[in-house]
């Protein structure tokens, strides 16, 4: 069991900090960096894919590793040539699995290290795009407490400008009101002074038609009178 417990020559540290190039999917995560969530998000699901392979791969270098290491064991019993031989042949299958195997451990170490990478870009392109987000309902805020503020103070001078004008047209109101009364006293002050004029013309019409009435009836009497005294 020792085989299938094998993790390569070097511990998981050293192989961390000997990173090379793992071809398209380093390639890929240094692509997703400047795009959105949603390609980022692909990236991930792709670099899941890509791990579990890779997992499954060691489970199998694993599985072949440890069969022959078994058979190794199995064929120390046989003749010595052919013992020998094919313990070269096997401890030669054997290095070259552990080495597919070490370079695939580097290959997952180096995924992980990418998505991890990844991840980080993708919190911070969230963080990012949420600040500017709260920015924006900030910057919004303070604009529409501006407008309020705007608003109440025109409503205020309208108010004012209203209360003015209404003070205005009751002032003009009340001068029509006085200017009509006054108009209205007016006529009935000519209306009375025609009315006099009207009744000293009568009056005086009355007085001349009486006094002529009076002047005849005397010069009447005088005539008769005179008549009466030459026919004595």
């Amino acid at each position: 069991m020792s085989g299938f417990l094998y993790r390569g020559r070097h511990s998981g540290a050293e192989r961390r900090a000997r990173p090379r190039s793992i071809g398209p999917m380093m390639d890929f995560s240094c692509e997703a960096g400047g795009k959105g969530p949603a390609v980022q998000m692909h990236s991930l699901r792709e670099f899941e894919q890509h791990l579990n392979d890779l997992k499954k791969e060691n489970f199998s270098l694993k599985l072949r590793i440890y069969f022959l290491e078994e058979k190794v064991q199995q064929k120390f019993e046989e003749s010595s040539d052919d013992v020998h031989r094919r313990d070269i042949e096997l401890k030669v299958q054997v290095e070259s699995l552990k080495k597919e195997l070490e370079d695939k451990q580097q290959l997952l170490d180096e995924a992980l290290l990418a998505a991890d990478s990844l991840s980080d870009q993708t919190e911070a392109e969230l963080q990012r795009r949420l600040e500017e987000r709260q920015e924006e309902i900030s910057h919004m805020q303070e604009l529409l407490e501006t407008k309020v503020q705007l608003l109440q103070e025109e409503a205020e001078l309208a108010r004012g400008e209203a209360e003015r004008m209404a003070s205005l047209a009751d002032a003009e109101s009340r001068r029509c009101l006085a200017l009509e009364r006054e108009r209205e006293e007016r006529m009935e002050e000519r209306m009375e002074e025609r009315m006099e004029e009207r009744m000293e013309e009568r009056m005086e019409e009355r007085m001349e038609e009486s006094g002529a009435s009076v002047f005849r009836k005397v010069r009447k009497n005088l005539d008769d009178g005179d008549v009466h005294t030459q026919m004595q």
